[in-house]
């Protein structure tokens, strides 16, 4: 009967783990046997680094001290002065305590035990060099002592010989000889001077036989003496310091002598350190060799040990896993008719054969159903990439599962800002400031559908729905478009009652200027009083122009206009506006189209803008430049349109976008009280929209201010100026004027106008009450009506009328709103006057009329 192992090691678990451990064992005794082979190694090279370190050391120390103490008892050799001598000795002493730590630090290193004669040799040599340097600090102490008794004589003698020249000069007298003395003082300054003065003090005795033994003047008698006594003590100080000075030299060749000799012997010894140090480092690498011996038969018993395992894994179980592995590939390709072999063994190669064949078995059903997912699978991706918007999927912790390439794009972000598992909190977090509610809101397990403005300007609409079992699904909506829709309509409107409002309090204050400049007209025109109130009444009717520019209801007189001219005549009023610090350059495109413009309002367009980039440049140096150039731009219903485009550009404070959304806002002005009416730019707006073209503004703080306006092109060429004909005189006398005016006051005082005329008035409150006094009436010469009547009948309705009824009859239309048939369709073709008006403007339409 057969064998039967344990059923583990029968299966191939068993013996691969068999293997492993073997190889593992295997591998831990080499990489054992090479660590410690290594830190063995490492120690040694430790060991003789650090001896052959502590040598160097020992021998380069000794050999610095030695040096420093020949050089230190050179410098005292030659010291002169008492604190020089005292610093040097210092030194030296300090020197010599270096010298004897050396000393004991080489006869503690680790190769004075091998070379003791040498460092008993060193040591001798030392303690005989710190002796003879003892020796030449006490030479050189008693050396000083003699310089000093030397130096003390010679300026005791000097101070006698002082004193003997000032009695010769006091007395006039030559005992002793003024020349012997001044040779003497010479010689005595020399020998003070000198380190070594025997020579001079010879000399000094030689000439002092010549000192006279007696004087007749009592005071050269009682010095000469003393002073001779004094001279004969210089001879013997002078020879005991030349003694001393010699054996100072010669006590500083012995210690040279000693010097040298320590040198050698340090050469010696470093030599010997340096072949201490070779014989070391080759047993440190017979040891090293010997170790990679070692290591290098255990990796090969590892290396026929893992070649072993390898060949038994591939005869007994990788062939068996080959066949199976190529089964599988030809299933892979669509074979139907495949086998395997090892179906009768009991391990796992046996079970994972039999379970391959079941595989394949359900291969040919799972196909089909592959086929069908991979298809539903591909039209769910492709309709998940092609979507415009946004789409993320979160998990029920709120966490990022999955997005499409539009997510990111329309939250603003860049691919690699989104990573999944993040949550949505945190990565709507990076969109910009969010408000306290957003934040709020988006804190909810479901927030609610929400809109925000990014950094870029765009407006995206946040939905999030939830996912029954899987979390929720955040869809991001572009609405960028339908929210500048929504400012511009909302922004239009507002303009639109602002307009309405202004032109209504202007119609109704031109009634009131009407009223006002006529009754001040008839009052005696040569009154101060009258022609301030008449300034300011005409002032008000300017602030009504303007409101109706806003409003876009005043008259305008386009015609094709030229810009090169216009502001090339423009440009010396507008340079003398400016202060000195200023310059205006205009640039014109020439050859340019002409624009449609009322030049007029135009020219106070120009004005205004340079205006006010002047004061935005206040306190600046700078240009103000105003441009003009050709442009086709597309208007809001996608229409090409040629425009002369116009800008006024300065470098000043600029705008923030909350003042450029108010801008245009009658009354609105950032300038201090009193320095603006707030009307300029809004009356430029009116002006430029009620003309059909757009106004643009570009600006930011500190960045200065762009604005732009965009006028229609004429479609005709710009013409010369045409002289107006002068007006024939008229006859007014005893002409009947019926008066139609509703407002009583207004009504009283064009009638009173008329009169001052020569004219004589008829008046009527209402449409129907003028009708039946023309028709009862057949002197009525002429007819001046409101505009805006209470009742059935308007004065345009009463116009019409009165031509179809009266044709010869002069008729004249008034009113306080814009009065061109262009914005008024309803309005007869008759002469218009627009309140206020004076009473020449009144004269010249009624001539007009009656021509």
């Amino acid at each position: 009967m057969p064998y039967r192992a344990s059923p583990f090691f029968v299966s191939a678990r068993g013996r691969l783990l068999f293997f492993n451990l073997l190889v593992v064992a295997v591998t831990l005794m080499v990489c054992g046997v090479a660590v410690l082979g290594f830190r063995h190694a490492s120690q040694l090279q430790e060991q003789v680094q650090q001896q052959t370190l502590d040598d160097m050391t020992a021998s380069m120390n000794l050999a610095r001290d030695t040096a420093s103490v020949a050089t230190a008892a050179v410098r005292l050799s030659q010291v002169v002065g008492a604190l020089e001598y005292k610093g040097e000795a210092e030194q030296l002493k300090a020197t010599q305590g270096a010298l004897q730590h050396a000393l004991s630090q080489l006869a503690n290193a680790p190769l004075a035990s091998l070379e003791p004669q040498l460092v008993a040799q060193i040591t001798r040599r030392s303690h005989e060099l710190q002796q003879s340097v003892t020796d030449m600090l006490q030479r050189g102490q008693r050396r000083h002592l003699e310089r000093n008794a030397l130096l003390s004589s010679l300026y005791q003698n000097q101070s006698y010989l002082r004193h003997l020249q000032d009695l010769n000069a006091l007395n006039g007298r030559n005992v002793p000889d003024k020349r012997l003395l001044e040779e003497m003082d010479r010689l005595m300054i020399a020998a003070i001077q000198t380190p070594s003065p025997r020579p001079t003090i010879r000399q000094l005795s030689d000439i002092m036989g010549q000192l006279p033994n007696e004087a007749s003047e009592p005071a050269v008698a009682f010095i000469l003496p003393d002073f001779s006594a004094e001279l004969r003590k210089l001879e013997p100080l002078s020879r005991q310091l030349e003694e001393s000075d010699l054996a100072i030299s010669w006590s500083m060749f012995h210690i040279k002598a000693l010097v040298a000799l320590l040198n050698s012997d340090i050469n010696r010894y470093v030599f010997a350190v340096a072949q201490a140090s070779e014989q070391r480092t080759a047993q440190s690498h017979q040891e090293m060799r010997s170790i990679i011996i070692f290591i290098s038969v255990f990796a090969l018993l590892a290396l026929v040990i893992t070649g072993f395992a390898g060949w038994y894994i591939y005869r007994n179980l990788g062939s068996n896993l080959t066949a199976i592995s190529r089964a599988m590939s030809q299933l892979a390709r669509g074979e139907q008719d495949v086998s395997v072999p090892a179906l009768q063994r009991r391990d796992e190669l046996g079970q994972l054969a039999r379970a391959f064949n079941v595989f394949a078995r359900n291969t040919a059903s799972l196909e089909h159903t592959s086929k069908l997912l991979k298809e539903k699978s591909t039209q769910l991706e492709t309709t998940f990439l092609a979507m415009r918007d946004g789409f993320a999927l979160f998990d029920n912790q709120g966490c990022l599962v999955v997005w499409n390439p539009q997510y990111p794009l329309l939250l603003g972000l860049t691919a690699h800002a989104l990573q999944r598992g993040q949550h949505y909190q945190s990565l709507l977090q990076q969109l910009a400031p969010l408000p306290a509610h957003v934040q709020d809101n988006l804190a909810r397990p479901l927030p609610k559908t929400q809109e925000l403005r990014l950094v870029d300007n765009r407006t995206i609409e946040l939905r999030f729905s939830p996912v029954p079992g899987r979390g929720m699904v955040n869809v991001v909506l572009d609405r960028t478009e339908r929210k500048s829709l929504e400012e511009a309509l909302l922004h239009s409107q507002k303009m639109k009652a602002v307009g309405q409002l202004t032109g209504g309090l202007a119609h109704d204050f031109n009634n009131l200027l009407a009223v006002i400049i006529g009754s001040l007209e008839l009052e005696q025109p040569g009154s101060p009083r009258i022609s301030r109130a008449l300034k300011a009444a005409e002032r008000g009717a300017l602030l009504t122009q303007r409101l109706l520019a806003f409003s876009r209801k005043q008259s305008l007189h386009p015609h094709a206009v030229e810009m090169q001219p216009l502001l090339e005549n423009l440009g010396e009023l507008l340079r003398h506006s400016l202060p000195a610090t200023l310059t205006l350059d205009i640039e014109a495109q020439h050859p340019a189209w002409p624009a449609w413009i009322d030049v007029g309002q135009l020219e106070n367009a120009i004005i205004n803008l340079v205006m006010n980039a002047r004061d935005a440049m206040e306190g600046q140096s700078g240009t103000v430049k105003v441009r003009t150039w050709n442009q086709r731009v597309t208007r809001s219903d996608g229409r090409k349109q040629d425009m002369v485009a116009l800008e006024v550009i300065d470098h000043g404070c600029g705008m923030s976008q909350e003042v450029k959304a108010q801008v245009f806002e009658p009354f609105f002005t950032t300038k201090q009280t009193g320095s603006g009416s707030g009307l300029g730019l809004s009356m430029v707006y009116g002006f430029v929209r009620q003309s059909g073209g757009r106004v643009e503004i570009e600006s930011a703080p500190g960045q200065g201010t762009t604005v732009r306006l965009q006028l229609p092109r004429a479609a005709v060429q710009a013409v010369g100026h045409v002289e107006a004909l002068p007006m024939q005189a008229h006859d007014t006398r005893d002409t009947l004027v019926l008066v139609l005016e509703d407002e009583a006051d207004v009504r009283q005082t064009l009638c009173e106008q008329l009169h001052e005329l020569g004219y004589l008035t008829l008046e009527a409150e209402t449409g129907e009450q003028a009708l039946q006094l023309l028709e009862a009436s057949q002197e009525i010469g002429m007819l001046i009506s409101d505009l805006m009547l209470p009742g059935r009948l308007s004065g345009a309705e009463v116009i019409a009328v009165a031509r179809q009824r009266y044709p010869h009859l002069p008729l004249l239309l008034i009113s306080g709103q814009d009065l061109r048939p262009a914005q008024n369709p309803a309005l007869p073709d008759v002469e218009l006057l627009r309140k206020p008006f004076t009473r020449g403007q009144l004269a010249q339409a009624l001539r007009r009329i009656a021509a």
